[in-house]
């Protein structure tokens, strides 16, 4: 039955917060407690253990008033915390809002413990008493302070001890004695409030007690043969140190070794980094720990003790390692679990990947066994193995076996690896044909894509021959086009301006008649005398307008001596006498020199597109931009006049022709027109023509 939240006021105990389901602890239930701080963690400040009777775990929030008053808390002192519940990662927690330290109290009594299997997950945040045998011993260097961290062997299970503060100068000479240490207990769990271990913390020095000292020599200890590493004893499986001895077949030093001594082999772990090399003779001392269904060594210390022959390699098969479980009692049962042994297999493929060791994938009873090379290899060697080479490989024998329990079920092996000592411990037996059908396959699937390739490429060669071919004939047929009406247009305007020199010159006539008429006037009609200076002057003001638009107009062959940048300058210098308008010329990229009827086209537009903004936008400033690129060219007419709307602009329908003249322009030299305007916003037009 779980506890309910009270209904008239908050928790007041550690104990009921701790009954609540996770769920109903989410809710952030009201608490106000009295209890003794029994952990205030270093490296959690802002955060501490209580207990009134049951501990509880306590934080705050980063930055709140109660996180200060948290970090002045030690440990011993009656706290009066109001906060609310959290459900926790593990078991239920406080949140404090607000902490008094209201005097001294005495810690609660440690709970002895002797179990450290799941059900000792309850224990959380409470202290206990553990007792075990200390393994490894270090200290962990913090900023004003350091930390004393044991691992401790139990008959139930290891777990780990931390002080916060203190401890001895020499850590190691805590190892392989019997300790009692008291603490607070907190639980490893995973991401499902699931326990899978035990911690201790404490900040008094005075929880550690040593109940048994270790020996003065780690290597004055019990010495067991190889085969009876962890096997059968009448009182008990030891949790002190043994020593061992043999002859080094493999090693990595700082992380493992393995010793061989006859029929037997053993992996010792230690974290000595002295190098040993196949053949060294080694005397060392640790805990067995039983991983992966067999015993190894770890926080094993060594030395050595003279130098043997490498052992030799037992050639085997992969059926041979797989033991079996004996059927009676005078079956002998032969274990190469970390014995050097060799391999006859073929090479299927070389794993060689940046961070891990170099792999060789063998086949050997038509199932795969990798062999693994734990040092660096020779890039030209490992260039030079072969797929499908067949190999004989030397190395230490390791298991992979089922899972299952060994008290119910014999663990039997389901696969192998070999650790290699180095090339020396790889002979090619036969080395494999240069063609491999996989060889084969790939250069016949290359000679067919080459062939694929180049029909392919012939094809789109031819078709893009005449793609282009036809290309140049439609732009050369546009050009002609061009070149053939821009002559009828020279001609046509040779002999309109012809016309209109006539007509000049008849208006021009007509003023000097009326001129002469005033003069003649002048002294006996003085009136009629005004009338005709003042009909000569509209004939001459005429004239001069009809003569300067003539001239912009009809003009033949601006570019005979002059560039289309320098065209364009001295027609905007023209048109620009008499007007308000303010017209200039730039010129972007590299000139070069263009084809007449290229030239004169856009010249034609350009003073189209100038005269329709004089005449139609009244702007203040008008601006050609010629820019030349690497395959095309442009020119920009921008104004700042009236502007109007394209998609309205009057056209031929209307008896408006200079926007429909001007694309039809640019459709004959294969060029592209733009009209940019809107009412009040200027226009800007932009042509794009190929210059190639």
């Amino acid at each position: 039955m779980s506890a309910q939240a009270p209904a008239t006021g908050p928790l007041v105990t550690c104990a009921a917060v701790r009954a609540l389901p996770h769920r109903e602890a989410a809710r952030g239930l009201p608490v106000a407690i009295r209890a003794v701080v029994t952990l205030t963690p270093s490296d959690a400040p802002g955060k501490l253990t209580v207990d009134d009777g049951t501990g509880i775990w306590i934080s705050t929030t980063v930055g709140s008033p109660a996180e200060a008053d948290v970090m002045r808390a030690r440990l011993g002192d009656v706290v009066e915390i109001e906060g609310i519940t959290h459900e926790g990662h593990f078991a239920p927690t406080i949140v404090a809002k607000r902490v008094r330290i209201s005097g001294r109290g005495a810690l609660p009594e440690p709970r002895p413990l002797a179990y450290l299997g799941p059900a000792s997950g309850a224990h959380d945040c409470q202290r206990v008493t553990l007792t075990g045998v200390v393994q490894a011993a270090e200290h962990l260097p913090r900023t004003g302070r350091t930390e004393l961290r044991l691992l401790v062997s139990t008959p139930t299970g290891p777990f780990t001890f931390l002080l916060y503060d203190g401890g001895p100068t020499d850590p190691t000479s805590l190892i392989d004695s019997e300790v009692s240490l008291t603490g607070v207990f907190f639980a490893y769990f995973n991401s499902r409030r699931q326990f899978i271990g035990a911690r201790l913390f404490t900040n008094d020095p005075a929880d550690v007690q040593i109940v048994r000292p270790p020996p003065v020599d780690a290597f004055a200890v019990q010495q067991v043969a190889l085969p009876d590493a962890a096997s059968f004893s009448p009182a008990g499986a030891d949790l002190h140190r043994r020593r061992v001895r043999g002859t080094v077949t493999l090693s990595k030093p700082g992380h493992y070794f393995y010793l061989q001594e006859g029929r037997h082999a053993l992996r010792i772990n230690t974290r000595q980094p002295d190098v040993l090399t196949p053949g060294d003779e080694v005397e060392a001392t640790g805990f067995f720990e039983l991983q992966h269904h067999r015993a190894e060594m770890k926080e094993a210390v060594f030395r050595r003790l003279g130098r043997n022959a490498p052992p030799a390699p037992v050639e085997i098969t992969r059926q041979q390692t797989l033991v079996a479980e004996p059927r009676g009692f005078d079956t002998p049962v032969q274990d190469y679990e970390d014995f050097l042994v060799a391999l006859r297999g073929r090479l299927v493929s070389v794993d060689h990947k940046q961070g891990e060791p170099l792999r060789l994938n063998l086949e050997c009873d038509g199932v795969l066994v990798p062999a693994e090379l734990s040092g660096p290899a020779d890039p030209a060697w490992v260039d030079s193995l072969r797929s499908d080479s067949a190999l004989r490989v030397s190395g230490v024998c390791v298991m992979t076996f089922s899972d299952t329990v060994p008290v119910v079920n014999w663990p039997s092996p389901v696969s192998l690896r070999l650790l290699l000592r180095g090339p020396a411990d790889v002979e090619v037996l036969a080395p494999a044909s240069w063609w491999t059908p996989q060889r084969l396959w790939t250069a016949l699937g290359l000679t067919s894509a080459v062939l694929f390739g180049t029909l392919g490429w012939v094809a789109l060669l031819r078709r893009q021959v005449a793609h282009r071919s036809a290309q140049l004939a439609e732009a050369m047929r546009a050009r002609r086009d061009a070149a053939v009406e821009f002559e009828s247009t020279l001609r046509e305007r040779n002999r309109l301006a012809a016309d209109l020199h006539d007509t000049t010159e008849q208006a021009l006539t007509g003023l000097a008649f009326q001129l002469e008429a005033t003069e003649a006037l002048h002294g006996r009609a003085p009136e009629r005398s005004q009338q005709h200076l003042s009909l000569a002057r509209q004939l001459l003001g005429r004239s001069r307008e009809d003569l300067r638009r003539s001239i912009w107009n009809l003009r033949a062959r601006p570019l005979d001596q002059h560039t289309l940048a320098e065209a364009l300058r001295e027609i905007a210098a023209d048109r620009a006498m008499g007007t308000n308008a303010r017209i200039v010329v730039h010129c972007d990229g590299t000139p070069r020199p263009l084809p007449d009827f290229v030239a004169g086209n856009l010249l034609l537009l350009a003073q189209e597109g100038i005269t329709n903004a004089l005449k139609h936008a009244h702007p203040g400033e008008i601006t050609l931009q010629l820019i030349f690129r690497p395959r095309h060219l442009t020119l920009m007419i921008r104004d700042d006049g009236f502007g109007f709307d394209p998609a309205t602009a009057e056209g031929p329908k209307d008896g408006h022709f200079g926007l429909q003249g001007m694309r039809e322009r640019m459709k004959r030299l294969g060029g592209t027109i733009a009209f940019e305007s809107a009412p009040g916003r200027g226009t800007t037009i932009t042509v794009t023509v190929p210059s190639e």
